[in-house]
């Protein structure tokens, strides 16, 4: 089901209407639209969602920006670098496919990236709070670090990219929920639901591609 434009289409007027209903900004509810699209064009390891991811985070920068989160201000502008990369990188060394193979984390990898966000959490955490006026600078540092992060892993094309996003948008509700920025919160649900989809479709490739090169 979540495979089919008439789903997006579907996601992207309720969204529509929760955010007219509920008095949100024009802003925060187009921008939780293009972020519906952009995942669920990312499921579907379309190359088109990152254009679509671009216009995505520079509306989500503006919004946070007003809002005192400021982490999330910053991951924000990586995420245009990351998009402009992505889009390249995909592109590169594609084979006969659309795009770039998925490649898996090893253990090594797990340690690593690990260890990245949990020392970056708690470091971004400790400046915010001691040098900036962040309303939520735990909870906005670890969104940040965990978008930052898996924003890089799905410009390489890791799959692992996805368990990252599924952390974010369930942290992205509470902070949405404390935030009072709603309509988000809808987008949130969504790409939640979004993700798991896209981690199960990307792991059938994977796997189809793995059996294929094994034969």
């Amino acid at each position: 089901m979540l495979k089919n434009p008439l789903f997006l289409l579907l996601a992207s007027l309720v969204t529509l209407f929760v955010g007219w209903y509920m008095g949100s900004s024009t802003i925060e509810i187009v921008a939780s639209v293009v972020g519906i699209i952009n995942v669920w064009l990312l499921a579907r390891e379309k190359v088109l969602n990152f254009p679509v991811g671009i216009v995505a985070v520079s509306l989500f920068l503006y919004i946070f920006w007003g809002q005192g989160l400021y982490a999330l201000v910053v991951l924000s502008a990586c995420q245009l670098i990351f998009n402009i990369f992505g889009w390249y990188y995909w592109l590169t060394n594609k084979g006969d496919g659309d795009v770039r193979p998925t490649v898996r984390l090893d253990t090594k990898g797990w340690i690593i990236y690990s260890s990245v966000i949990l020392a970056g959490w708690l470091a971004w955490g400790y400046y915010q709070v001691q040098y900036t006026e962040s309303t939520l600078p735990y909870l906005d540092a670890l969104t940040a670090i965990l978008g930052l992060v898996a924003q890089f892993m799905l410009s390489k094309k890791i799959f692992e990219n996805w368990h990252l996003w599924i952390a974010y948008n369930i942290v992205s509700i509470v902070i949405y929920s404390i935030s009072g920025l709603y309509v988000m919160i809808i987008l949130a649900v969504v790409n939640l639901f979004l993700c798991i989809d896209g981690l199960i479709e990307w792991k059938r490739g994977y796997m189809q591609r793995t059996a294929k090169n094994n034969t």
